[in-house]
């Protein structure tokens, strides 16, 4: 019975051992190089220093012509995660800190034909927010829209008016 057991025990560990998938996180320095091309398997990811801070950007999910990254930032002291998707057509930025300054771009580079390993392009950046400049663009054109209505109507009531005076000559 103990020889069962210990069989049994053994067993159990050496299963542990051979499902165990190695991941790995690699600690990277963007104030030496800006820019940095990484390939990465499921679960793997970077781990960088920025403000004092450590981010981690890991290789969430594989799909047939895109990928799904993981990563967190900091919006009032408080740490949430959140999702980039990214394929070979369109990169994606990065605003950890929630302050309208995209702090990184992010390009998938290759999706390898057995879908188990994928290129990104890391790199860090220090420019406004482009959604901050699409507000503003937002603004600009709903204040050319309410003027350009304004003057219309004028127009209108001002025809109105003059069409009313002149039809009561007559």
């Amino acid at each position: 019975m103990k020889k069962l057991l210990l069989i049994i025990l053994m067993l159990a560990l050496f299963l542990n051992l051979v499902e165990a998938k190695n991941i790995n996180i690699t600690k990277t320095d963007f104030y030496k190089e800006n820019r940095q091309a990484y390939r990465l398997e499921q679960g793997d990811g970077i781990s960088f220093l920025k403000d004092n801070k450590e981010y981690i950007i890991s290789l969430d999910e594989i799909g047939k012509n895109s990928i799904r990254l993981k990563s967190f930032g900091y919006k009032n002291g408080s740490r949430e995660t959140f999702y980039i998707l990214l394929n070979q057509k369109y990169s994606n930025k990065i605003d950890f800190e929630k302050d309208d300054i995209d702090d990184m771009q992010v390009n998938l580079l290759k999706i390898w034909d057995n879908k188990s390993k994928v290129d990104v392009l890391f790199e860090t950046l220090k420019e406004e927010n482009s959604k901050q400049e699409n507000k503003e663009e937002i603004k600009n054109v709903s204040n050319e829209l309410r003027n350009g209505l304004i003057i219309t109507a004028s127009t209108i009531i001002i025809g109105l008016i003059i069409f009313f005076i002149l039809r009561k000559k007559k």
